[in-house]
């Protein structure tokens, strides 16, 4: 009877262990880098070219107004990561954030996931710089380039204009594949010909006939990885859940992708943002800085190497357009590679950018704004048990901080986040309320979506530089006390500064209040 009744247990055990290895779903977690509103599904360009992820869109649900918390890399992904606003741990700016006390004592995504029996994988860029020992595996080095190499070290392409150099040659270079560089020699560099990776692990010559015959991207690199990983996953004996998550670099600069992807959107019928002329003139950030803010120096340098700022914008919208497209094939190689395995009735796929980018917009080139196109990010998730939702769209503000409590919440994770008492618990709020109801009420989120950049005067997050996006506004308030304020109902391009009509004082007085409650 004793042995009897061991038995028994010991079956009960293995059942709610395995009742709760099925009730986990695997996770794709997919991270683009500096995609704006430039995707079909959300029509920010009426050229923009992603099937792949217009088709992700139609089988999920896709939060249309999602927003980066800092819209900058490092500072981003260190929030979404670890699910901490960067108001809670002060990294706003482009500091290392594996020097912040608080981040680094509160378990990443992959950290928690493992925590919880989840085998971790990651390929590409995921983390700005990552934190050691929180991957079982990973797959491609993160390399942004390829680049031009004056023989010591990356440089300009000699295609883009002179002045840009002051930018650096990550942020000044646009150019196709095919448009290989030839560096002729100075007193101070050999020179080189051709294309260069240089991530220091990769530091080498990148091979380049023609779009047939060449060296991979890192992007290609990550989509190949990742199809294979499935293929192997599914020959373990052992179906432990997984997470993993891919982080391709394009659209960020250098926007460099093969020749197919220019030929796309041939240069003269490229059509570029609408820019409204003076649009400055009523905006805040420049009277908030010490020296030209870094979009208004690349929109500044880049249009004064043309002969129009029409010209200049069609030539970088154009790049911009094929790494977007790019992009999406790469996209398309994952969410092919779950959909012909096993695993595609029990994985939850989301996708995202860490923040937006501006091009031309008020005569800013770049991230790190508080405007729409800076701060605003694609955000869509597909879960199996939410096949009768999709296509559905939630207009609710929400960011990037509530991804963490959702994968939490959606794959019934346990335990605490934090590593010690010296972390900070989940500030964002789990999604699932819209993936049962696009349009409910019972979030017990904010109405609001938080931005901060640093105003690089203070430490203390309520004197840096903020936004908040509800439904209908957006609301900005600098270090100095300037406000600018928009209003989406009848102003999607956000031209018009209403922070000084009466008939919005009830409305911007709101927002100050709201404000505070970031800072509590």
């Amino acid at each position: 009877m004793i042995v009897k009744k061991y038995t028994v247990s010991l079956l009960f055990v293995l059942l709610s262990l395995l009742s709760k290895a099925q009730e986990q779903p695997n996770v794709v977690m997919i991270v683009l880098d500096d995609l704006n509103d430039f995707v079909g599904v959300m029509g920010g360009h009426p050229q923009a070219k992603t099937p792949n992820i217009d088709k992700l869109a139609a089988e999920g649900v896709l939060f249309n107004n999602a927003h980066s918390n800092v819209p900058v890399c490092s500072p981003s992904r260190a929030s979404f990561m670890t699910g901490i606003l960067p108001t809670t741990s002060g990294n706003w700016g482009f500091g290392n954030w594996q020097k912040n006390e608080i981040s680094m004592n509160s378990k990443s995504i992959p950290e928690y996931m493992r925590s919880n029996g989840y085998k971790t994988f990651q390929t590409g860029k995921v983390f700005h710089t990552t934190k050691k020992g929180v991957w079982d595996e990973m797959g491609a080095i993160a390399d942004y380039g390829p680049m031009a190499f004056n023989g010591k070290k990356s440089t300009l392409h000699p295609s883009s204009p002179e002045g840009m150099a002051a930018l650096g040659p990550l942020d000044a270079t646009f150019a196709s594949l095919a448009n290989v560089p030839n560096i002729q020699p100075t007193n101070d560099t050999p020179g080189y010909k051709g294309w260069r990776n240089t991530h220091w692990k990769t530091n080498s010559h990148f091979h380049y006939t023609d779009d047939n015959n060449r060296d991979l991207l890192t992007d290609e690199k990550s989509a190949e990885w990742l199809e294979k990983k499935i293929k192997d996953l599914q020959k373990e004996e052992s179906k432990n859940p997984f997470f993993i998550s891919v982080g391709f670099i394009r659209p960020h600069t250098p926007l460099v992708v093969p020749q197919k992807y220019f030929d796309m959107f041939p240069i003269e019928s490229v059509k570029i943002t609408t820019l409204k002329e003076d649009d400055i003139e009523d905006t805040k950030l420049a009277e908030n800085t010490n020296k030209e803010p870094r979009g208004r120096k690349a929109f500044r340098t880049l249009t004064e190497g043309y002969s129009s700022k029409e010209e200049a914008l069609r030539f970088y919208t154009q790049a911009y357009l094929a790494s977007v497209a790019f992009a999406d094939e790469m996209v398309g190689k994952v969410l092919k590679s779950i959909e012909e395995s096993e695993f595609n009735d029990n994985t939850l796929v989301l996708l995202f950018s860490d923040h937006g980018y501006s091009l031309g917009e008020k005569e800013y080139l770049f991230k790190y704004a508080l405007w729409e196109e800076s701060t605003r990010v694609p955000l869509i998730i597909k879960h199996p048990n939410y096949k009768d939702k999709a296509g559905k769209i939630v207009t609710h503000p929400v960011s990037l901080v509530d991804i963490y409590p959702t994968i939490k919440d959606l794959c019934n994770l346990k335990g605490s986040t934090l590593i010690t008492e010296k972390g900070a618990e989940l500030d964002g709020f789990s999604l699932k309320a819209f993936l049962e109801n696009s349009e409910t009420k019972n979030w017990s989120g904010p109405d609001e979506a938080m931005s901060i950049i640093s105003s690089w005067k203070t430490k203390k997050p309520e004197n840096q530089h903020i936004s908040l996006r509800s439904k209908d506004f957006r609301f900005i308030r600098y270090a100095n006390g300037a406000i600018e304020l928009y209003d989406h109902r009848v102003d999607k391009n956000e031209w018009y500064n209403l922070a000084t009509d009466t008939a919005y004082k009830a409305v911007k007085d709101n927002f100050s209040q709201k404000l505070s409650t970031f800072f509590n």
